[in-house]
């Protein structure tokens, strides 16, 4: 693999795409963590969540080697500062699948069976906004590359606004599965309440944080 630092020049996009891929990889374990958690998988779920953390490391590792080598005084097609900003909050997705982890080994708090489907309603609609986010990313460099074609722009900014769209389902689908919750409030708890809320906001900052990295990609390129 080529250092980071090469991949700068006059753009940082290449090397923003591979941070995506690693947050990427941390996201795509969090369906069959939630599947294994509601199974009552102990072992799987802890497992997992392992892996996640490991994962959620090595994104790090990438975004300080970025930040580490991103020009101070050469001259880049995007502002240093929103690249910077931009970073930090596709570094946040990766976060949230990591403390989707750590809430689902905290505690022993199971489901009803009726809370299954909604919950991993909830997850999905959170990861397509992601996973529509990094397919974005992926084409970064590629955008570099036609030297901003006011075409591309617009493909990728149609993609972009796809992912509010995915962000708000997302939203419609965290308050369903707290509804929901809520109807099984005698049965499984206070506490469990309060932990499940806590594992709905991780799920649904996910999409909050692609949307987010999606904007600060507009604002990058409406400066342009």
């Amino acid at each position: 693999m080529r250092p980071i630092v090469a991949l700068f020049g006059k753009s940082p996009f290449g090397s923003l795409a591979q941070h995506a891929e690693a947050v990427r990889a941390t996201v795509e374990f969090t369906t069959p963590l939630m599947e294994a958690f509601l199974a009552g998988e102990k072992d799987r779920t802890v497992e997992l969540y392992e892996r996640i953390s490991k994962l959620e490391h090595k994104a790090d590792v990438v975004k300080n080697d970025i930040r580490d080598h991103l020009p101070k005084s050469l001259m880049m097609p995007v502002d240093r500062g929103d690249v910077l900003m931009f970073l930090k909050e596709q570094d946040h997705i990766a976060d949230r699948a990591e403390d989707l982890g750590v809430l689902l080994t905290m505690r022993d708090t199971g489901a009803p069976s009726t809370m299954h489907e909604p919950v991993m309603a909830l997850l999905a609609a959170a990861n397509a906004a992601a996973n529509l986010w990094f397919r974005v990313a992926a084409d970064l460099p590629a955008l570099e590359g036609a030297s901003f074609a006011t075409a591309e722009v617009e493909r990728l900014m149609d993609q972009v606004r796809e992912i509010s769209n995915l962000e708000w389902e997302s939203d419609k689908r965290q308050a369903e599965a707290t509804r929901i919750m809520f109807d099984h409030e005698p049965e499984i708890g206070a506490v469990s309440v309060v932990l499940w809320m806590n594992i709905f906001r991780a799920m649904g900052s996910i999409a909050d944080h692609a949307e987010n990295t999606a904007d600060l990609l507009r604002v990058m390129l409406a400066k342009r």
